[in-house]
Formats: structure tokens, sequence, C-alpha cells
């Protein structure tokens, strides 16, 4: 009955940081980036106005926090599940 519960959440957890994933990807290809680190590249060469994506900026660390709650669950599924 564990393994039934542990794949489960496993299976939620995937699909929720895919979500997660595809909708920072939408806002990163927005600005012609593939990484935060393109965008933040991009910002300290003057070419996108920090202030102009604030929102987007505000966004994308949110989507950050989440994805990396989301490893760390799954990190701890997959130690249980051994």
């Amino acid at each position: 009955m564990e393994k039934i519960i542990i794949k489960s959440m496993k299976k939620v957890f995937l699909e929720e940081l895919n979500e997660l994933e595809n909708e920072l990807n939408e806002i990163l290809k927005k600005y012609g980036v593939k990484t935060t680190d393109e965008l933040k590249n991009k910002i300290s060469c003057g070419e996108i106005k920090k202030e102009d994506i604030k929102e987007d900026l505000e966004k994308i660390n949110f989507l950050e926090e989440n994805i990396n709650r989301i490893m760390k669950c799954l990190r701890e599924i997959n130690v249980k599940s051994l």
C-alpha cells in the first residue's frame, strides 16, 4: 500500500513540476532566453530594463522557489522508495 501512495505522490509532484517548468519557459521565451542566467545577463548588459519586467521577475522567482520545493520533495520520495 505504501508503494502505491509513494508512486501517486511522485506522479502528482512530477505533473506539477512539469507545469511550473513550462510556465517558466514561456516567460523566458518572451525575452529570447532559455535560462534565468541568460535573462540576468541581458538585464546587466542593458538589453532589457529590470523595471520593465518587474512582474515577470517576481513570477520567475516564485516559480523557481516552487520548482526547488517540488524537487526536494521528489528527492525525499525517491529515498523513501528505496
